[in-house]
């Protein structure tokens, strides 16, 4: 098996699709695409997968439910998730951290932020997805705050 990162975009949309390929195995990643959750559902298989990216508004299984799903799994539980999404409301970004996101960008995005931030997750001494999944899993609610 090669060192290169793999990279598994999930987006209804062809043409984003192809720009993250093009952007992303440009800088060395494997690049693996689906255009529907259920199309992605057997990649899973052929992982491991570094680092998800999925857009939120899918045909079928919407790209918050494979978030979940991704969560649930122990083998993808600690794997990155980024949202790549025109769905730039706040009460979307919200439910995007809810699912278990790592970071939620809005479309359109500058590749050479994609780029940066992709890079954030998957270079060994910056490892930002593993940290806010310890803290988010070992901080518990204070009942005093909710008051």
């Amino acid at each position: 098996m090669s060192g290169r990162k793999r990279i598994l975009a999930v987006d209804d949309d062809e043409t984003a699709l192809g720009a993250l390929r093009q952007i992303l195995g440009g800088k060395g990643y494997e690049v693996v695409t689906a255009i529907s959750g259920e199309e992605a559902l057997p990649l899973l298989q052929s992982g491991p997968y570094d680092l998800f990216i999925l857009d939120v508004l899918m045909p079928g299984m919407s790209g918050f439910d494979m978030c979940r799903m991704l969560r649930a799994e122990e083998r993808t539980r600690d794997v990155p998730v980024i949202f790549l999404t025109a769905k730039g409301r706040l009460m979307d970004m919200a439910e995007g951290d809810d699912a278990g996101s790592d970071l939620y960008l809005v479309k359109p995005v500058l590749a050479s932020k994609l780029l940066h931030m992709v890079g954030m997750f998957l270079t060994p001494d910056a490892p930002l997805a593993k940290r806010k999944r310890t803290q988010r899993s070992s901080t518990s609610p204070d009942p005093d705050r909710l008051r």
